[in-house]
């Protein structure tokens, strides 16, 4: 797996090629925490004996041990509180996506050809049951964020020349409208807004010029 994740290709840094670790990860945690239990466990019960009013000899835990013992403890306990930074990966992650393009299903036409501000997943697509591109586009391939309004602008120019007949942003690329100025305006001036959630915009673009 870490072969496959590492040295396979550009596509592994998409969630769902990785989700195979999961269970790897799980059974190497779960054998880990069977190691240390026992061996925190017989520290704590040298310590319980140590410390019980008893004529029994008793065996002096070193200092190094306790110490150990102690540390194992917080270590294997802490190693849970990292559920709080993994919740939000058991929640579905491309939900605004879906929904836009189950959206875009619903308002255009069969033969629409969607431009998608989405950061490259292919969602929208998928649900939306439409094709067209991600946006930036270069070579049909995601060619990322725009460098500037200009960039931003030539690639939707070029797209609606191409047939493009809506525009789709999510939540993922609201931001775009505040940091590209000239975008949003020129956005307004040539395409009308049709869809607006707290989770995605759909545009309809002007007819071809």
């Amino acid at each position: 797996m870490i072969l496959f994740v590492i040295v396979v290709g550009y596509g592994n840094r998409h969630r769902w090629y990785q989700l195979p670790l999961v269970p790897i990860t799980a059974a190497f945690a779960g054998a880990a925490c069977a190691f240390l239990g026992p061996k925190i466990s017989s520290f704590s019960v040298k310590q319980t004996i140590l410390s019980a009013p008893s004529r029994l000899p008793k065996t002096e835990p070193s200092q190094a041990r306790l110490f150990a013992a102690r540390a194992l403890s917080i270590l294997l306990a802490g190693s849970f509180v990292a559920y709080v930074f993994v919740q939000p990966l058991y929640e579905p992650s491309a939900a605004q996506l879906r929904d836009a393009g189950l959206d875009l299903n619903r308002i255009t036409a069969p033969d629409a050809l969607i431009v998608a501000g989405d950061t490259g997943d292919p969602t929208i697509f998928y649900y939306a049951q439409r094709k067209g591109w991600h946006f930036l586009e270069k070579d049909a391939i995601y060619a990322g964020n725009p460098s500037d309004s200009q960039e931003a602008i030539a690639d939707l120019e070029q797209l609606h020349g191409r047939g493009a007949t809506n525009l789709v942003f999510t939540t993922n690329t609201f931001w775009w409208l505040d940091y590209y100025p000239e975008f949003a305006q020129h956005l307004a001036e040539s395409a009308k807004l049709m869809e607006a959630t707290p989770r995605f915009r759909i545009y309809k673009l002007s007819a071809a010029r």
